[in-house]
């Protein structure tokens, strides 16, 4: 019977638990040794974790050496997932340009392109304040720096990044999608770690431009000749923009923080 294999099964990890005698019997039984040992693993790693982000005791210092290896390998992982992952991204779009061959001082035959290429990902890739600092003290702010350049890539972008040139061209170059995924990304930035608020400003005055920018693919002698009759139009459009980017925010910070105020009683300790 399954609910009595169940019963011996608990008898027998209690029993290998507190017996001695029965201790070359647990070490003989895959099972009970696999269940007790992935119990002991879980308790250990919550235990580990709990006590990492405790949010007092925590600042006293936390100098167990599994902590230690949970914080490093997460910010190498966070590191090249997040940050490393955006640079690469964006110094290809900044890069994306001329292939001619460098005449003179070049012995690899790189291009224009490749030259400036690498040049950008050294830099970027080996400034000494994150090298010194967040590499050195294994600290997470790369990776709210990668999730504010994830969040500039974005927001910059003209077009529909999920629309190829064929789908639609129309719906491709009048979409704002990318603003709204960019003011995603940087909500989770700001939210990760506040020094992002330094960039808020120019994030904020940036984005509300974008909300009164124009369509694309329009000349002036249309522009100016149809500005009486879009006026109105154009007016709706920036409005609805402006509304999509608030609710994106407010959605955003709601799925982050709801869970919180949620488990946390009362939720004034939030503050």
């Amino acid at each position: 019977d399954e609910n009595v294999d169940g019963e011996n099964l608990g008898k027998a990890t209690k029993t290998c638990a507190n017996i001695d005698e029965a201790d070359e019997i647990c070490k003989n039984d895959p099972t009970t040794q696999t269940a007790d040992d992935k119990t002991t693993m879980q308790r250990k790693g919550l235990r580990i974790l709990k006590e990492l982000v405790a949010l007092h005791t925590s600042r006293y210092g936390f100098e167990d050496a599994r902590g230690k290896l949970f914080m490093r390998l997460t910010v190498l992982v966070l590191d090249v997932t997040i940050y490393m992952s955006a640079v690469w991204v964006l110094v290809m779009r900044l890069t994306a340009g001329d292939d001619t061959i460098i005449a003179n001082g070049n012995i690899f035959g790189l291009s224009i392109r490749q030259h400036r290429r690498i040049w950008l990902l050294l830099t970027a890739l080996t400034q000494p304040a994150i090298i010194l600092i967040d590499h050195g003290h294994f600290q997470y702010n790369t990776t709210s720096l990668g999730l504010a350049l994830w969040s500039f890539h974005f927001m910059t972008l003209d077009v529909n990044p999920f629309l190829r040139e064929s789908d639609n061209p129309a719906a491709r170059n009048t979409s704002f999608l990318g603003p709204v995924i960019g003011s995603i990304f940087f909500s989770l930035a700001l939210n990760f770690k506040q020094m992002e608020l330094y960039h808020a400003p120019a994030v904020f005055a940036y984005l509300l431009g974008r909300c009164f920018r124009k369509k694309r693919g329009r000349s002036s002698n249309e522009n100016s000749a149809n500005n009486v009759d879009q006026q109105p139009s154009h007016i709706i459009a920036a409005v609805s923009r402006f509304i999509s980017l608030g609710v994106t925010v407010i959605l955003t910070f709601a799925i982050l923080w709801v869970p919180f105020a949620i488990t946390i009683q009362p939720p004034q300790d939030l503050l």
